[in-house]
């Protein structure tokens, strides 16, 4: 498929399977709590998105993962398909802090209130302050969230500066770190990119880094171990950035 066909497809895709997944999941939430549908439907969707961009998705170092246990995912962010390669390629049952904006589309927005999503606005610390306090509520019901440490998508391969608050969620919550890297999203469709690309993403789980018994004079040194990992399986060049103030 030619790649401006491949994008229309991807497109269309997403909003064929967004709206009827997103109606079924506002419905099973409302009728009853059943965290295991809403995260078979959150898998399907993902699986299908994946497939409609053409990316053959594989994963690697997922037998580090312990079913049974919950993490903070710490991730590389490139690209808008970063979110559906996660949910399809590791088995937790996920939820996201997502920009408050994304709770506000119709149907969409619903869905992922429902499901247990976590709003975000950056801009309002205080807002920001009960978007924590809603992340370590989700964590206690058994979710494992993910968290974008460099709060935006990366314009260019070199990741950008990690921030604090995904390693602070680990430390108030007691669960061990899992850095995973994103790899092939930037070419299959890049934050400046105009047209999707086909190719191969692999979805690489490092080592889980525990944070029980730890302090907050500890999260530096988290966020580093976390970078480290992450920038090595990318095969990046770049050492631990030091954090903003």
């Amino acid at each position: 498929m030619r790649p401006m066909l491949r994008t229309i497809w991807a497109g269309l895709a997403a909003v064929l399977v967004t709206v009827p997944l997103s109606l079924a999941t506002f419905v099973v939430a409302a009728v009853r709590s059943n965290a295991g549908a809403i995260d078979g439907i959150t898998r399907l969707w993902a699986r299908l998105i994946v497939g409609a961009a053409g990316i053959r998705l594989r994963a690697e170092g997922t037998e580090t993962i312990d079913r049974k246990q919950r993490y903070i995912i710490i991730a590389n962010h490139y690209s808008y398909f970063d979110i559906p390669c996660i949910f399809a390629a590791i088995p937790q049952p996920i939820r996201f802090m997502a920009k408050v904006s994304l709770f506000k589309i119709p149907i969409f927005g619903w869905a992922i209130g429902r499901a247990g999503f976590i709003p975000i606005d950056r801009k309002n610390r205080r807002t920001a302050v009960k978007s924590f306090e809603l992340a370590v509520e989700r964590i206690r019901k058994g979710n494992t969230v993910v968290v974008f440490p460099e709060e935006g998508r990366s314009r260019e391969r070199a990741m950008r500066q990690f921030q604090r608050g995904g390693f602070l969620l680990a430390l108030r919550s007691g669960l061990p770190i899992l850095p995973v890297a994103i790899d092939g999203t930037y070419d299959v469709f890049s934050a400046h990119a105009k047209r999707v690309t086909p190719g191969p993403v692999t979805i690489k789980v490092g080592t889980p880094i525990p944070t029980e018994g730890l302090t907050v004079r500890d999260k530096d040194r988290l966020l580093r171990e976390s970078r480290e990992q992450i920038a090595a399986m990318l095969n990046l060049p770049e050492a631990a950035s030091e954090p903003r103030a």
